[in-house]
């Protein structure tokens, strides 16, 4: 059982960063609409949990089963870093601001931090987008009836 678990970590890990990050972004849009400014520290925890959860999602990512049979891994993986270092220069801008004495993000910075937000969420789901067309278009780690639907091609291992 650990076993079929472990095979299957990527897409068991991925799905808490998507939904932190759109669901970070969701709540912040609320706030700064509501109070025309946003509390870096509120909300903060989120998007601490989603740049974790994406550079965990990005090690867990199993290459070797896509290598030489999609052409979709190459655009996957470019959209799942960048994701993880918008997300990450997220929580860093955030924590800078509450480290300087909780200073609120208002006007510009703010108009600016929420498209900054905005642009995770494209990011992570184009990125979700590739993964899909790998395994859904390519069938990139599925097996049937214990045989890889489409085996990595032997010399394409890192």
């Amino acid at each position: 059982m650990f076993t079929e678990v472990f095979n299957h970590i990527h897409p068991i890990i991925v799905h808490f960063p998507i939904a932190l990050i759109i669901i970070g972004f969701g709540y912040d849009l609320v706030l700064a609409l509501k109070k025309r400014s946003l509390n870096p520290v509120g909300g903060l925890w989120m998007w601490l949990l989603a740049a974790v959860g994406a550079w965990v999602a990005i090690a867990t990512g199993p290459d070797d089963d896509a290598r030489g049979v999609t052409s979709f891994l190459e655009p996957h993986e470019l959209l799942a870093t960048l994701t993880a270092w918008v997300v990450t220069l997220i929580v860093v801008w955030r924590l800078l601001m509450y480290l300087k004495g909780k200073r609120e993000f208002v006007k510009a910075p703010l108009v600016l931090y929420l498209v900054i937000s905005l642009a995770s969420c494209g990011l992570v789901l184009g990125t979700g987008y590739y993964g899909g067309k790998m395994v859904y278009t390519d069938g990139v780690g599925v097996s049937a009836n214990g045989t890889l639907v489409n085996p990595p091609v032997l010399g394409n291992h890192k």
